[in-house]
């Protein structure tokens, strides 16, 4: 007896040719799934926690951290000399989340605002906080101009008023005073102590020794746990007694590659004596804390 079995199933290449196409298919698939866990697992580090946040940007020789409370609302303080704080600003942020509680512009120096405009434009601000200080410069004034085009309220900071986030999370405005007396821009910077439970953080713009030493003498108290250092650890800024009325855990200063000696030896000296380590953006990149 003679078995036949007629024309086979498949030929050998068109095995060949279906288990390719197979396994790209398979491939395919695994890199769909790998970047969706990827993207999951990101936003998911993001949901709340109920813990506070603060994350210093790397934007080089200029300032911007972004607070989010224990509820998810977020601050910005500060946008940098460049574009650069937008990028890690959506980074940071759930890929869904297209807005801002609050701005907060330490002080009108272009390197602490170059991303604001942008940032205006691409999300839905709740509000922006100035000095009340006058400045008429073209960038700041275009800068004003945006925020009034989106509808963008404009707040100007009075330390008789501070910001209750109502999830514990607040905003001592400790300074300049509302209206702000004769002095330069840097020493009417804004002065924010962001709280939460037992931690806290200083952040004192561009705030020179003759700022700290007006806020000394007005009896504020200037007392936290982190002290963002003023003026990108500027020669004159920091002093002994200022460090003393701080008394920080640990000092953090954003600054990148500049012609200014910025951090200044003699201001790294201070916290050396002081015992207050010292992380820097320039060393790090972005240093995230959490309280």
């Amino acid at each position: 007896m003679r078995l036949t079995t007629g024309n086979p199933c498949c030929r050998v290449g068109d095995f060949m040719m279906t288990s390719s196409h197979s396994r790209r298919f398979l491939l395919f698939t695994c890199i769909v799934l790998t970047a969706a866990a990827f993207v999951l697992v990101r936003e998911l580090c993001r949901v709340p926690d109920g813990h506070a946040t603060i994350t210093f940007f790397d934007v080089g020789q200029g300032d911007s951290a972004l607070l989010v409370s224990p509820s998810g609302k977020t601050v910005l303080i500060d946008g940098g000399p460049d574009l650069s704080a937008l990028e890690a600003l959506g980074n940071a942020l759930p890929l869904s989340q297209k807005s801002i509680d609050l701005l907060i512009l330490s002080h009108p120096d272009p390197d602490h605002f170059i991303a604001f405009p942008e940032l205006l434009k691409r999300y839905k601000v709740g509000a922006l906080l100035l000095p009340a200080l006058q400045n008429d410069e073209e960038p700041y004034q275009a800068l004003l101009a945006i925020a009034r085009g989106q509808g963008v309220p404009l707040v100007l900071a009075d330390p008789s008023r501070d910001i209750d986030l109502h999830d514990g999370m607040t905003l001592d405005i400790l300074w300049p005073p509302n209206p702000v007396p004769p002095m330069a821009d840097n020493d009417a910077s804004i002065v924010v102590r962001a709280s939460y439970g037992t931690g806290s953080v200083l952040f004192t713009g561009d705030l020179s020794t003759t700022g700290e030493e007006r806020m000394l003498s007005d009896g504020i108290d200037v007392s936290a746990t982190v002290l963002k250092v003023g003026h990108h650890g500027s020669r004159f800024s920091s002093s002994d007694a200022f460090l003393a009325a701080v008394h920080p855990r640990l000092a953090v200063i954003s600054v990148g590659d500049n012609n200014y000696g910025h951090p200044h030896p003699e201001t790294l000296e201070r916290f050396t004596k002081a015992g207050i380590p010292v992380r820097t953006t320039i060393e790090e990149g972005k240093i995230d804390l959490t309280f």
